[in-house]
């Protein structure tokens, strides 16, 4: 049977329309993947300036609470290496030289780290020096063997004029965390910290009292 001829505008199937499979609509997805690529780098982009943000909030807030963490002037002097004299002398040591006592319990070695000075107190509610000054060690100790103790009040000031200053009065002026003490400490303990000193001048020695003896002194 003979198909009629084909009609334009015939509806699909009908008479006059092309017999055959109906050619797919081509559709692009290239518009929306880009759009959506687009979108994802944006988003990503605010999120990473929001972040960049935050850190530096985040490092301006900590560097404005280290500066009010500050004590107030402080002169430093001393090296603050380590080092053993060499001829065996305990006193009137450098800072940075160690102290190193021995007896039948063990060997402890003290070294000062250096020496500093402030006019005032380090902390707003510290008291100011009677004195003038805080002179300030910093100290660490070391068991290098047995078991041996340590005290921040083992630490005496003494005056090139003969007179004499404990850590007690220092302790509350704020300019460090206080040197911890420990009893028998097993062979390996260290402890660290500061000793302070409420003076007139620097014209003296730290002394060390071991078992109610000096041990060794330094000199700033």
């Amino acid at each position: 049977m003979p198909y009629p001829p084909y009609q334009p505008g015939a509806a699909p199937g009908g008479p006059g329309y092309p017999i055959g499979p109906v050619p797919p609509t081509k559709s692009s997805k290239k518009p929306i993947i880009i759009v959506i690529a687009v979108v994802a780098a944006v988003l990503a982009l605010l999120c990473c300036i929001g972040g960049v943000v935050a850190l530096g909030k985040g490092v301006d807030e900590a560097a404005k609470e280290a500066e009010r963490q500050l004590p107030g002037p402080v002169e430093t002097s001393g090296p603050s290496s380590s080092s053993t004299p060499a001829n065996g002398e305990t006193f009137n040591l450098k800072a940075g030289q160690t102290l190193v006592i021995t007896d039948d319990e063990g060997t402890l070695e003290i070294t000062v780290l250096r020496f500093r000075t402030s006019t005032k107190g380090c902390k707003a509610y510290s008291p100011e020096p009677d004195k003038g000054l805080y002179l300030i060690a910093d100290v660490t100790a070391t068991v290098k063997k047995g078991n041996m103790s340590i005290n921040p009040f083992y630490f005496q000031w003494v005056g090139d004029d003969g007179s004499t200053e404990n850590g007690i009065s220092g302790a509350f002026a704020g300019c460090g965390d206080l040197l911890d003490s420990g009893v028998n400490l097993r062979e390996g303990s260290q402890r660290s910290g500061s000793v302070t000193f409420d003076v007139a001048d620097k014209n003296g020695a730290m002394e060390y009292r071991h078992k109610l003896k000096t041990a060794g002194s330094w000199k700033p």
